[in-house]
């Protein structure tokens, strides 16, 4: 397997800390990548992981699976961490849900204009010129 970039993308933002990285050979051995070979963008969205000038991510890994990173995501511990505007639209959410409770079972209603406005702002938006998903170096 040859990894054509220089940075592995995490899905799930935003990124606290990653906790490790670490790679597995067709043995299913695992390495922990240190800590040094890399650092965190947590800047960008989606946050990703990015070699050192002169790093390379490990060669011999085996077909499937062969990277696994552990990570901390999420706006923090407590309520007060996220953004107010995603609290609003969660409540707004769950009020909605709850007033249109039967409908639900019949047919499909639409979410309120301002709850989708609430929420935009923090929706993760990807291209890919792969037709089957995200790009993957194809």
């Amino acid at each position: 397997m040859t990894l054509r970039k220089n940075y592995i993308e995490l899905p799930k933002s935003p990124v606290s800390s990653v906790t490790s990285v670490q790679s597995f050979d067709d043995s299913d051995n695992a390495t922990t990548f240190a800590t040094s070979k890399y650092y965190v963008d947590s800047v960008r969205e989606p946050a990703r992981i990015v070699l050192r000038t002169g790093e390379t991510f490990p060669n011999a890994l085996r077909v499937a699976n062969a990277i696994e990173i552990t990570y901390v995501a999420g706006y923090g511990a407590t309520g007060a961490s996220v953004p107010e505007a995603l609290r609003l639209a969660m409540l707004q959410y769950i009020t909605f849900n709850y007033e249109h409770r039967g409908e639900l079972e019949s047919g499909n209603p639409r979410l309120p204009q301002s709850l989708k406005m609430l929420m935009n702002p923090y929706r993760l938006v990807t291209f890919s010129t792969y037709p089957f998903g995200p790009n993957t170096g194809r």
